[in-house]
């Protein structure tokens, strides 16, 4: 029944009671848009908004109010009369603020067949878990948040955590590594019931029971429930914001409820990721998984706390062969975890990130997982990989151990101080993005089809077939590959990233804010329309000025100059190094660009950066060669491909890319030809036909525009790499000047580290960041491929050992390596 709108109650003060009692009512159950309640929480927020206009007006480009949260976008509402007479079924709608968001974290669609795909967008609200009325149906009470909190952690589901020793000590296969390192010991002649043997098979089991009493966990609910809540308030204080998207929790919730054991895999940045991950999956009532730790956290009273949330502490290094015992009640350990119901978290990395990329991974504890479904031991596992991102890190930086000086010990003492430091500081927005769960089983196929298919191709051109062990090994890498490779490309871009990566690759020398505001907005258009998440949002710049707050005046400064006042990063070499590191997150999105960028620039005469050409032309062939070698180069340093896609894929996208931007002009009608002669090729060998056509190999020319845009363009993605490929130029220019053929590697790292310091003083270096250890030590390893260095280990010492081969096309020496790697740093003007 609707009621006339125009007729009104007869009393005015009856109305005006209803109306002020209504719009009492809405006031006290909803958010005001005008700041926080008196319980001081508001609902998400990405980026700060600077509303106190007296600070802004006093310096509106260096100071500005920070605030925790974005004013959410609602309709004010007031009800007066008018509106109390409205029709019943007429509905008052709270605008909230949202936007089209991809759906974030896929998985590939080659390797995983059974999952369904959809990268349509639609209407997504992310969620900040530091609100605990947002997220529960907790109420506010007159104790206020404090205490709301607490009960909220009381009432959380309590979870069953079994704890694994005996099931591990009766395992046949820790019984046998037993018998097996007794036996060792005893030189191998003893025998079951020798006197000697049956005392060091004693000693064996004891030595078991000491290594399964550090490595096993014993998860405390109440612990849980008493930490979850002192961390929670914790990072209250620390951060802004702590978001999640409520859809990837859901995922995450109907993985968990299979039944089948759930293993996480997060890229590794802080030490803050395990905490936040348990953090979240409490919150959201979600079994956390039992955590791998490594042996360097052992510190007074945290090593057992730690345990008591679910850590388990494993070497950092094993050699499963000289360690056997160890090994097997590790895997043993991880095994009947998962048996009886666990869940399992470890770092495929290995440790912390200390660039800000992601790292190679390593396969060890996958290679377990693999095992337990081999074995039967279970029917099979979710994989959830796992991004936590900061708009700036707990730990603050690694630029000491970039730079050689050893890493500091883990102590309680400065673990503590760690705390205190941190809770004096602000360190913006925490987010955790899941990717999507799919099986290992479908992972695990897919990749062991493709090592299948390659062994074939060796044996059809008579090579040597891999043995069912390198096999094997060479699937569960390239799985390792594949996730860290998906979880990194999927990874939000957080504003300190962004801004950092501007500052680094664009105006290194400085701009003004509103330059830097405009070429924020266009990488944005660009990060979206490539389907990758942006864990910011708000006008460009009141990002940059919340990224410049959070980065500090230590790291970027304001300049008056002529021009006017500009922003600027600090040139210091610790500074640029802190600075690459947060630039370093957006390298999975330019990476490909950047290889190809390199590859054209060296490929093309330097005359056409001064003189009046309006296009020179290079060959495709030349291009993917020289592709390839900086993939090979760097293999230790980054995953440029995953195993399903192949390097002709990776260049055609870029080709298109720089062809949209006119940085290249294609002639379409060869590469349509060379394209069908490709499927022309595939299709007649896989014909069993004896007789095969030949075919003439069409090497497409691209022609380069060289007019400024597009020069400026392709100088902006060749700087991404270039740190890197000056380090590796340092790295094999350092080896031509010994005056021996073999040098201890920790001399020599720092022997090169202070020829890099001279020469970016001489300015023959331009970029103050390539100066990293990792990637010296990367580049040994690189060059042991390419057989032009051989590395010895001794006592836990490392000799470098120059290879004086005659060089050739499979063995180039080093002074072919320095050349060519010196062809792609040459300057540019």
């Amino acid at each position: 029944m609707n009621c006339p709108r125009m007729d009104l109650p007869k009393s005015e003060e009856m109305v005006e009671a209803l109306s002020t009692s209504f719009q009492n009512l809405y006031n006290k159950y909803t958010r005001s848009e005008n700041g926080p309640q008196d319980d001081l929480r508001r609902e998400v927020y990405i980026v700060p908004v600077n509303n106190n206009t007296a600070v802004a007006a006093e310096d509106a480009q260096n100071q500005f109010l920070l605030q925790r949260y974005r004013p959410k976008v609602r309709r004010a509402f007031t009800f007066d009369a008018k509106h109390l007479c409205q029709a019943k079924n007429q509905r008052w709608e709270i605008m909230r603020q949202s936007r089209l968001r991809v759906s974030s974290g896929q998985c590939c669609s080659v390797c995983i067949p059974n999952i369904s795909f959809n990268n349509s967008k639609a209407v997504s609200n992310l969620k900040n878990l530091l609100d605990i009325y947002n997220i529960s149906a907790t109420r506010k009470s007159m104790f206020g948040c404090f205490i709301d909190d607490l009960k909220f952690f009381y009432q959380l589901k309590r979870q069953e955590y079994k704890y694994i020793y005996d099931e591990v000590l009766e395992d046949e296969a820790v019984e046998k590594a037993i018998a097996a390192a007794a036996r060792d010991a005893c030189s191998g002649d003893a025998v079951v019931g020798d006197s000697r043997f049956d005392e060091e098979m004693r000693t064996q089991q004891a030595n078991t029971r000491r290594i399964l009493t550090v490595i096993s966990a014993n998860v405390k609910n109440w612990v849980y429930k008493v930490i979850g809540w002192f961390t929670y308030r914790m990072i209250s204080l620390l951060a802004t914001s702590l978001v999640v998207q409520p859809l990837q929790i859901d995922r995450v919730r109907e993985a968990e409820q299979s039944g089948l054991p759930v293993i996480y895999l997060p890229l590794h940045k802080s030490h803050m990721d395990y905490i936040l991950l348990g953090l979240v999956l409490t919150v959201n009532n979600i079994k956390p998984p039992l955590v791998a730790a490594g042996e360097n956290l052992r510190v007074f009273f945290i090593s057992k706390l730690l345990s008591f949330l679910g850590a388990f502490y494993i070497k950092r290094q094993v050699d499963t062969k000289k360690d056997q015992l160890y090994w097997s009640v590790l895997s043993s350990y991880i095994k009947n975890s998962m048996k009886s119901g666990h869940h399992i978290e470890f770092f495929l990395e290995g440790a912390r990130t200390r660039s800000g990329k992601c790292c190679v991974p390593k396969a060890g504890l996958l290679s377990i997982i693999v095992e337990a479904y081999h074995e039967k031991v279970i029917e099979d596992a979710w994989i959830v990989p796992v991004s936590m991102n900061y708009d700036r890190i707990l730990e603050g930086n690694f630029v000491r151990e970039q730079l050689g000086q050893p890493k500091k010990k883990e102590t309680f003492y400065a673990a503590i101080s760690t705390f205190i430091k941190a809770i004096c500081s602000h360190y913006g927005i925490m987010r955790v993005d899941f990717n999507k769960p799919y099986r290992l089983r479908d992972l695990y196929e897919s990749i062991d089809k493709l090592t299948q298919l390659e062994n074939e191709s060796l044996n059809k051109n008579g090579m040597e077939m891999m043995s069912a062990t390198v096999r094997y090994k060479n699937t569960v890498d390239r799985m390792a590959k594949h996730i860290v490779y998906d979880c990194w490309k999927s990874s939000p871009i957080m504003s300190t990233h962004a801004v950092c990566f501007l500052l680094l690759n664009k105006h290194r020398n400085g701009t003004t804010l509103e330059q830097l505001s405009k070429d924020l907005s266009m990488m944005r258009d660009k990060l979206s329309q490539s389907d990758r998440d942006i864990g910011f949002s708000g006008r460009s710049i009141d990002v940059i000025k919340h990224a410049l707050d959070l980065l500090g005046p230590k790291l970027v400064v304001y300049e008056n100059t002529d021009s006017g006042r500009i922003v600027k990063p600090i040139l210091d070499v610790p500074v640029l190094i802190e600075l690459s590191y947060y630039a370093n997150n957006l390298i999975s999105h330019f990476m490909h660009q950047s290889l190809v960028a390199l590859t054209i620039c060296k490929l093309v005469s330097l005359d056409i950066w001064n003189s009046g050409i309006t296009e020179t032309k290079i060959s495709r062939n030349d291009l993917v060669e020289d592709v390839l070698f900086l993939i090979n180069l760097l293999q230790f340093d980054f995953v440029f491909i995953k195993p399903c896609d192949n390097l002709d894929n990776i260049v055609d996208k870029v080709i298109r890319h720089f062809e949209e931007e006119e940085i290249i002009l294609m002639d379409m009608m060869l590469e349509e030809e060379r394209h069908s002669q490709n499927i022309a090729k595939l299709l007649d060998s896989d014909s069993d036909d004896e007789y095969q056509r030949t075919y003439v190999e069409i090497d497409v020319k691209y022609r380069i525009n060289t007019n400024a845009s597009s020069l400026n363009q392709l100088k902006f993605y060749r700087s991404v790499m270039m740190p890197y490929l000056e380090c590796m130029a340092e790295s094999a220019g350092s080896f031509l000047a010994l005056s021996e053929n073999s040098v201890i590697e920790r001399d020599h790292v720092q022997i090169i580290l202070n020829q890099m310091h001279e020469n970016l003083e001489e300015g023959i270096l331009s970029y103050g960041e390539s100066i990293s250890v990792d990637t010296i030590k990367h580049s040994f390893l690189a060059f042991e491929k390419f057989n032009c260095l051989q590395i010895t280990t001794k006592d836990n010492i490392k000799t470098l050992n120059i290879i004086n081969n005659q060089p050739s096309e499979l063995n180039p020496s080093m002074q072919v390596m320095s050349e060519y790697i010196e062809g792609f740093v040459k300057q540019m003007n």
